[in-house]
């Protein structure tokens, strides 16, 4: 039996397996809990796992990331602690993200939320004017090509009949090929109708949409993030969208999340937003839990789990 402290909610599923086998400290106050220090699992989502809550707690052994991104957790400190850090990608969860870029995609080509105005507002004659957007048979460009981009890409090519290109540096042509999407590099992708973005946050990825990148985006095209903020330059963004030198953008995470209350993303029209919400679906949430469940079992069992991102700590 290990102490497990779960930093974020979990779906119930998850926490019912580690209770039948662990001790836990929820989430509701586990910074004032008395076993905080003889902690030797954390589970997390998206709050910060530093080098100074580390060393708050001897006895931690390893952090399981609820999720595919870590850019939450100090890796580099934790390795020196000799702390496991493993995370949870893949499942249910890598289907809803894809489905939840793609409902930003027609949400934004179908202008959803100005249709419901539209008709809220008694301009229901309006419909003899208004032109909305296609996804069938539309240019799909995808920034990075791991699982999720993958669904994306399955959705988008067999489902609406577009056609699906993408980059990522870290693949060959022929793998990308193999998923009989088109490898393009970053400005062929951005002059793609669409544009969805599949990448972790890292250094390198941090700003890789800026203004620059955005000037080789159509004036009709739209971008979609649901990977982490960040990745978009924001300042760069609002500037494109005020100017109409795209069309629309499809967030759901920002650089700081909560976004601030006065957030010029706010105040834009051809803007749709949501809370970090993309892959919060009830099949992916308890998938993910379960997940996690099963990466705790195997740390505690003395063995190595497969999503094991830093082996060097061990």
């Amino acid at each position: 039996m290990a102490i497990v402290t779960i930093v974020d909610p979990i779906h119930a599923a998850g926490v019912a397996r580690l209770a039948a086998a662990h001790e836990l400290i929820m989430p509701e106050a586990w910074r004032e809990d008395r076993r905080l220090a003889q902690t030797s699992m954390i589970v997390v989502r998206t709050s910060e796992i530093s080098d100074a809550l580390m060393a708050g707690m001897p006895g931690l052994k390893a952090i399981v990331k609820h999720g595919a991104g870590v850019d939450n957790i100090d890796i580099p400190a934790a390795t020196k602690r000799g702390i496991m850090v493993a995370n949870t990608p893949g499942g249910n969860n890598s289907t809803a993200v894809a489905e939840g870029a793609v409902a930003l995609m027609l949400a934004l080509l179908r202008q959803v939320r100005e249709m419901d105005e539209v008709v809220r507002t008694g301009q229901f004659d309006q419909r003899w004017k208004i032109r909305l957007g296609d996804l069938t048979g539309a240019s799909v460009g995808l920034i990075g090509f791991g699982r999720i981009a993958r669904y994306v890409a399955k959705i988008c090519g067999a489902g609406f009949g577009a056609e699906v290109a993408a980059y990522d540096p870290m693949l060959s042509d022929d793998d990308i090929r193999a998923a009989s999407v088109e490898p393009l590099d970053l400005k062929s992708i951005l002059q793609r109708d669409i544009v969805s973005i599949h990448t972790p946050l890292t250094p390198e990825t941090r700003d890789l949409i800026g203004a620059e990148q955005l000037g080789w985006m159509n004036r009709g095209a739209i971008i979609v993030n649901c990977s982490r903020g960040g990745i978009i330059n924001e300042p760069a963004l609002v500037a494109a969208l005020e100017a109409g030198a795209i069309a629309g953008a499809g967030m759901d995470v920002f650089e700081q999340e909560p976004p601030p209350a006065d957030h010029p993303l706010f105040k834009l029209p051809n803007v749709i937003l949501s809370p970090h919400v993309a892959g919060v679906t009830e099949s992916g949430m308890k998938g993910m839990a379960l997940h996690v469940a099963d990466v705790v079992d195997t740390i505690v069992a003395g063995a190595k789990p497969a999503t094991l991102l830093n082996p060097e700590s061990v």
